[in-house]
């Protein structure tokens, strides 16, 4: 196997356990692995109808209080965008799966780059099944987009503190800025979902920090 393909998979599954940690999920069970291994599984594949080798399946921290559990990661070396309605739906039939939507989110990691396609079908499992899903190009996550010098910080705005933001500014999500679901790869990082608020704080030269708002929208 190629060994670009081999340290692309390797420091994007990096920075992906990387942000899932800091998203409250259990990441020790994978970390553990360096490069020969990891091209030893992308050869074995798939035993005796066993989930592939580049699978990651985890789970929440106990002390968590979000309602997604789970986050399952699957990674293909394949290209999917042809057939992406019907690998996608067939992730996340309860029947053939037993995915749960209600506990658990999804990321694929593919070598191809993300384009419309996969913008709609995400949208698509979100407003159809309710399904949390995120697709990534490998070669995006070989470094955090949310971790670059020139991206300010970005955080999701709790529904609570949501609600008491927007009466403080007598202001009504319509009249911020948008940040497009899925299209935008800061509101993708951070699973934003059509609806949520977006708080962005940039350094300021007078104030020592200045303050934004964004929200997602399809």
């Amino acid at each position: 196997m190629n060994y670009e393909v081999v340290d692309i998979l390797y420091r994007s599954r990096k920075t992906l356990l990387d942000h899932l940690e800091e998203a409250g999920y259990v990441t020790e069970p994978y970390r553990k692995i360096a490069h020969t291994e990891l091209e030893q599984m992308v050869r074995a594949g798939p035993i005796a109808g066993a989930p592939p080798a580049l699978q990651m399946d985890l789970q929440r921290r106990d002390d968590s209080t979000e309602t997604i559990r789970k986050c399952t990661v699957i990674t293909t070396l394949g290209r999917i965008k042809a057939k992406l309605k019907a690998f996608t739906e067939k992730l996340i039939d309860p029947e053939e799966t037993g995915f749960d939507a209600a506990t658990t989110e999804l990321i694929i990691v593919t070598f191809e780059p993300i384009v419309t396609t996969f913008h709609s079908m995400a949208f698509e499992c979100w407003t159809k099944h309710s399904v949390r899903i995120r697709y990534f190009q490998a070669e995006a996550l070989v470094n955090n987009p949310l971790k670059h010098i020139l991206v300010p910080l970005h955080e999701k705005v709790s529904k609570d503190e949501e609600a008491a933001l927007l009466q403080s500014l007598y202001a009504k999500k319509t009249q911020f800025p948008l940040i497009r679901f899925h299209e935008d790869p800061i509101a993708r990082m951070l699973g934003s979902l059509p609806g949520d608020l977006l708080k962005i704080t940039r350094p300021s030269p007078t104030a020592g920090k200045y303050i934004t708002y964004r929200v997602c929208v399809p």
